[in-house]
């Protein structure tokens, strides 16, 4: 009897053993005894890049204005404004009824004044041919001295007469190409080669003399203006390199700068920034909408 209590004890424990190393191996598996370690560590806000954009219209840096060295009515006028333009370019003409009309008086001045001297060149050579005679009478002693002497006094007048005449036609004839001149000027040429930016009078209208009728912009430089806010003025400041994407020309990155930033006077807490470009190709126009993009890493 105690032989078999012995044995289910034992058994008992061997057991009881068992189960213990089970359910530690069963535990382990859930259950890890190395620690891990958690590090914070600060953001480097410096290494983030401000963004800051802008949307604009492309203008010339160099704008001319042309205007009227006369009075009178303008020309049709065969532009527009985006028009290519070279330097020297007739863009329009002006018709002054002024200046035609002293044209005609002084062209008539100019034909009775040559009338007139013909005719005195006429009567000199009659004097001269006179006197020629008389010389020759009073050679023979013919004639008295006194003749003589009123064919040479003759003479003397005619020639006086004649000087005049030619005067008179010189001063008239100088008139005439000063108004000539004029009227040659009368043309409105491009100051600069560039694009028509402004039409500011239309066909047929009467300007007055230094009028503004045209602008002209060279394409050469380009600037756009963007408003941005009074919090982004230190990341745009003047010197501040600018990304220029034209609406017309998708893909394409044109290298600016901001060359001018000014506060608004209206209180909206905005501000203006100029920016400039290089456009030695061309491939921009005055009047392209851009988008504008500064970007500046904070500290800077």
């Amino acid at each position: 009897m105690k032989q078999w209590l012995l044995i289910i004890l034992a058994m008992g424990a061997l057991i009881i053993g068992y189960r213990q190393l089970i359910m530690e191996k069963f535990l382990g598996w859930f259950v890890t005894h190395d620690a891990i370690r958690v590090m914070a560590a600060p953001v480097n806000k410096a290494s983030i890049p401000h963004v800051v954009r802008g949307r604009g219209q492309l203008q010339a840096v160099e704008v001319v204005d042309v205007v009227s060295p006369v009075a009178g009515q303008l020309s049709k006028v065969q532009l527009k404004v985006g028009d290519k333009v070279a330097k020297g370019q007739t863009l329009a003409t002006v018709r002054s009824g002024e200046l035609l009309q002293r044209v005609e008086k002084i062209t008539a001045a100019l034909e009775a004044a040559t009338a007139d001297l013909r005719q005195k060149e006429s009567r000199l050579a009659d004097a001269e041919k006179a006197l020629e005679r008389a010389h020759e009478l009073h050679s023979r002693d013919l004639i008295p001295g006194r003749d003589l002497n009123e064919a040479e006094a003759a003479v003397d007048t005619a020639r006086a007469q004649q000087a005049l005449a030619h005067a008179q036609v010189a001063e008239q004839q100088a008139a005439l190409e000063q108004t000539r001149y004029l009227l040659n000027l009368s043309k409105l040429v491009a100051p600069i080669s560039g694009v028509v930016t402004r039409i500011l009078a239309e066909s047929g209208a009467h300007v007055q003399n230094s009028t503004p009728v045209f602008s002209v912009g060279a394409v050469d430089r380009l600037k756009v203006e963007i408003e941005i806010s009074d919090k982004d003025v230190g990341f745009g400041r003047e010197g501040a390199a600018a990304q220029i994407r034209a609406d017309a020309m998708p893909g394409r990155v044109f290298e600016g700068q901001v060359t001018l930033l000014q506060s608004k006077l209206e209180k909206t807490q905005r501000a203006v920034a100029e920016v400039q470009l290089s456009n030695r190709d061309r491939l921009l126009v005055p009047g392209m909408n851009v988008e504008v993009t500064l970007v500046q890493k904070n500290g800077q």
